[in-house]
């Protein structure tokens, strides 16, 4: 009985998801160049006003690789990082090819910390916070790409609280479904 009601409650919202759902893209994968480097996956939410961002990738590659973290280590290569971002947009022009996003989340790190002096080694630290992100997208006609250009910032909050780092972006993502 409960898998029956669970079951028929999932396929009721997913109807009905679908059903509300009119913009033309649903989901769409990508490419960052940037900080971070990675993988793009975005999900469109209410006719295309919204949408959710996962970007996987790594985390002080580009720029920003050795960066001073406390007065007893530093950042001395790239990390892991998994965002998250919920971003509104708003189309720009009547043709609908260009977007202009901005959105806000969270960002998880894993990297190396070693020790300005002493014979210590390097340790893993995971830090997080809140990030946040804005840019502009432009849809390539009568094609499933768009190109786009965002910035943002991460602001960690542990293990060290107002460590900043900026976020810039220039990438490419197909639009996988429709």
């Amino acid at each position: 009985m409960k898998k029956r009601t669970i079951l028929t409650l999932t396929l009721t919202i997913l109807g009905l998801s679908g059903a509300f759902a009119q913009y033309e893209n649903n989901w769409a994968l990508g490419l960052k160049v940037g900080e971070p480097l990675g993988l793009n996956i975005r999900k469109y939410f209410s006719y295309g006003d919204r949408s959710f961002d996962v970007n996987v990738g790594s985390f002080g590659f580009l720029y920003g690789r050795v960066r001073n973290y406390n007065k007893e280590t530093i950042y001395d290569e790239a990390g892991i990082m998994v965002q998250g971002l919920y971003n509104f947009q708003k189309s720009i022009g009547k043709r609908e090819r260009l977007h202009a996003y901005y959105g806000f989340g969270g960002q998880i790190n894993s990297r190396n910390r070693t020790p300005k002096i002493g014979t210590r080694d390097a340790f893993r630290v995971i830090s997080l916070g809140p990030a946040v992100n804005s840019g502009i997208e432009l849809s390539i006609p009568e094609n499933d790409l768009a190109v786009f250009i965002d910035a943002g910032g991460y602001l960690e909050i542990a293990p060290k609280p107002f460590f900043m780092a900026p976020n810039i972006n220039l990438g490419l993502r197909l639009n996988i479904v429709k």
